[in-house]
This record gives C-alpha cells, structure tokens and sequence, in this order.
C-alpha cells in the first residue's frame, strides 16, 4: 500500500469519527427530556392579573393600605393546566416583570407586592409612581419563586402608599397588577 493511500484511509477514519461524535453530541443537546418552558411567547402565556381594591377605612393614618388581591384573569393552575402541566411538574418558576396601574386612584406614591397573602411572600415589584400617581408603571426585576409557586401560590399581597388618605373616594380605589411569569416544568 503507497503511502498517499494509508495518509487517505487514516484522514476517511478522522472524519468518520469526527463526524459520528458531533452527531451524537448534537443528539444529546437536542434532547429536551421533556423540558416545557411557558413565557410570554406560550399559547397561553403565564401571565395573571390580579385587582387590589381598597377604601379610605383600609388605610392608615401615615398613608399605608395592604390588601389582598382578587384574581381578574386565568389563576396560575389554569393557565398550567391549559399548558399540559400542573405545579407538581414545575421545577422553575420567576417572575419576568409587573406592570402596575392605577385603575381608579388618586395620590397613589408607592406600591410593593408579593406572591402569596402577606408581606411574607417573596416581593415581586416594588415600584413609585410620578406626580398623582394615574400612570402605569413597569418593575422589570426578575424574581425567583419557584418555591412559592410549587406551594401552591395564587393570589398577591399588595402594600400601597397613598399621599392623602382622605382624598381615597367613597367608593374606593382599584389598582391593577399584571405579572408575566416564566416557568419551567417536566
């Protein structure tokens, strides 16, 4: 055998293995173990709006109210189930953003909210309106809950600042809270 045919067979045995190890590899990568990630792109996305009403007899004489939201859209469970999974299969959970609007509010200053009923919950926004506080604001912080979430988590804890108690009307305020969430689950 000449020297240019054994330089041949062993360069056809280099790229026989070359390429066999890169389709193996690119199998490995590929394979997504059943991995579902739901985000704002999902056919139902996991995005929940949550309302916090209030009256002037919430409030505290400094401006502070903390309510308990009330759950305007699909809770948390729908959307997974819509989704194919449920909070058992969910090994990731955060939440990507919030935008929070005053719905029917005056002197509005501040707002922060959490995942679960109390303050105990982890803090998902925390944001401060302008002047008059009428403007929805965005707090694009990420914030892990997985935890919470696989504990079964559906309604929020809201902890506003109003500038002027007595200026909340009759009849009440409203703000409205939407969280888009990302979730990963098997």
């Amino acid at each position: 055998m000449s020297d240019l045919l054994r330089g041949a067979i062993r360069a056809s045995f280099l790229v026989v293995l070359f390429v066999g190890g890169l389709l193996l590899t690119s199998c490995d990568l590929s394979s997504t173990g059943g991995t579902i990630i739901l985000n704002a792109n999902s056919s139902v996305p996991p995005t929940v709006q949550y309302r916090f009403a209030y009256t002037q007899d919430d409030a505290t004489e400094g401006g502070q109210v903390d309510v308990v939201s009330t759950i305007e859209s699909d809770d948390l469970d729908e959307i997974l189930t819509a989704n194919g999974v449920n909070r058992d299969q969910v090994v990731s959970a955060q939440v990507d953003s919030v935008r929070v609007e005053p719905v029917s509010t005056t002197s509005l200053s501040s707002a922060d909210i959490h995942l679960g009923t109390d303050a105990d919950g982890p803090q998902i926004a925390s944001v401060t309106f302008s002047s008059g506080g009428e403007e929805a604001v965005v707090d694009a912080g990420r914030t892990p809950v997985t935890g919470a979430v696989k504990a079964g988590a559906s309604k929020t804890f809201g902890r506003f600042r109003v500038e002027d108690p007595s200026s909340i009307p009759g009849g009440g305020n409203a703000v409205r809270a939407d969280v888009y969430f990302q979730i990963e689950a098997e």
